[in-house]
């Protein structure tokens, strides 16, 4: 818990708004807690999956948007809700937030687009810098197991090393790296887990 207390410091300093929680169900609770009856987009996680968001957020009459469940089309609605909710590849000890994705839809809705974003992340993607970060997304650990996930045939995922290759099923496309939330969002929450969350 020292470790997310000090990652938690230095995320508000940056001007994140962000809290430490120590399970699924306290990320849950927080989530629900910002969200209230907003209209809500969901980006490909599966920390998301895990805590019950969806399940919970429908059950409560929120409009939710997630191409998991809705189809390919939920991306651009998602991208136009009040909250975007997502998890991060990678986070540093000094608070910046690492993404990768094939098609770009929650580096772009971490940008501009939804009212607010929470990133819900895990102790497990804790890392010393941003060199370790990008270490960790193109590791078998990440990449790779969620492209075995996936089913696609890559490099990481048969046989558990990036080559940076050109496979049509490449599914780390785009990469950022947030030091601050960006301008073009009202608020950027974040919900650290005391627990290892997604891949």
């Amino acid at each position: 818990m020292e470790n997310l207390e000090y990652l938690n410091e230095h995320l508000a300093r940056r001007g994140f708004k962000s809290c430490v929680v120590s399970d699924g169900q306290e990320a849950l609770r927080a989530a629900l807690n910002i969200i209230g009856t907003g209209s809500v987009g969901i980006g490909g996680s599966l920390t998301v999956r895990e805590i019950g968001l969806y399940d919970e957020l429908k059950n409560k009459g929120n409009a939710v948007y997630w191409h998991w469940t809705d189809g390919a089309d939920a991306k651009r609605s998602a991208a136009g809700a009040d909250y975007y909710v997502c998890s991060a590849n990678a986070i540093t000890r000094e608070g910046v937030i690492a993404l990768t994705d094939g098609s770009g839809n929650r580096i772009s809705a971490l940008t501009f687009g939804p009212k607010n974003a929470i990133l819900i992340i895990g102790k497990n993607k804790i890392v010393a810098d941003e060199r370790e970060a990008f270490m960790r997304i193109r590791s078998a650990e990440c990449a790779g197991a969620n492209a075995k996930r996936l089913g696609v045939h890559t490099p990481c995922a048969e046989f558990g090393k990036c080559d940076d290759c050109t496979s049509p099923d490449r599914i780390c496309s785009v990469t950022a790296f947030f030091e601050r939330p960006s301008k073009g969002l009202q608020n950027t929450y974040v919900i650290l887990v005391d627990r290892n969350m997604g891949l």
